[in-house]
């Protein structure tokens, strides 16, 4: 069977099926430029309200599936002032912080309460964040045994925490700008 060319140079007769499915919307997620990679954690509910509210007070451009990349980044920036702060010595993490909740408490944040049940839910985050995390993890879990999920915790404290206390610009952004905002920021 063979294709004919129309006079208007398709060539697909607007009555076959190809023609159909050709001209049909796709369905699911919208596309990336960088397709994202499920990262597994374990939250509570009040800490999945809180991702929905950090999502509610961005810009336009940024969506709750964006609220995992920004954690991380703001968690690798502490840990990299972290490590600056004690370069020249043989440590990553000063001395005077010897557990999680030590950790909070140098960052001045809430220390997190363990009430609730946690259930297991997937974040979608970039190649590059989901590096990031494994660094942060690695480095957490060598010093005081920290899970993934105690990490992703940690990185959502501190990107509400700077969020409060930092006024984003008003122009519109891009994941991509809002990131390096949080880079150049000081901790």
């Amino acid at each position: 069977m063979s294709k004919k060319k129309k006079e208007d140079g398709s060539e697909y007769d607007p009555a076959t099926m190809a023609a159909l499915l050709k001209e049909k919307p796709k369905r699911g997620r919208p596309p990336r430029k960088v397709s994202r990679q499920n990262v597994y954690v374990a939250l509570r509910p009040w800490e999945k309200k809180q991702m929905k509210a950090i999502a509610g007070g961005l810009p336009e451009g940024i969506v709750r599936a964006d609220i995992a990349d920004l954690a991380i980044t703001v968690l690798s920036a502490h840990l990299e002032a972290l490590r600056q702060a004690v370069a020249g010595r043989t440590r990553e993490i000063p001395e005077g912080v010897t557990d999680m909740d030590s950790l909070y408490l140098l960052w001045d944040l809430p220390l997190p309460s363990s009430d609730a049940e946690e259930k297991w839910t997937s974040v979608r985050c970039s190649p590059q964040q989901v590096i990031e995390l494994g660094r942060a993890h690695g480095t957490l879990n060598a010093a005081f045994g920290a899970s993934r999920s105690d990490t992703f915790r940690l990185a959502l404290a501190l990107l509400d925490q700077f969020l409060n206390e930092t006024p984003l610009p008003a122009s519109p952004q891009t994941l991509e700008q809002l990131r390096e905002f949080l880079l150049k920021t000081p901790n």
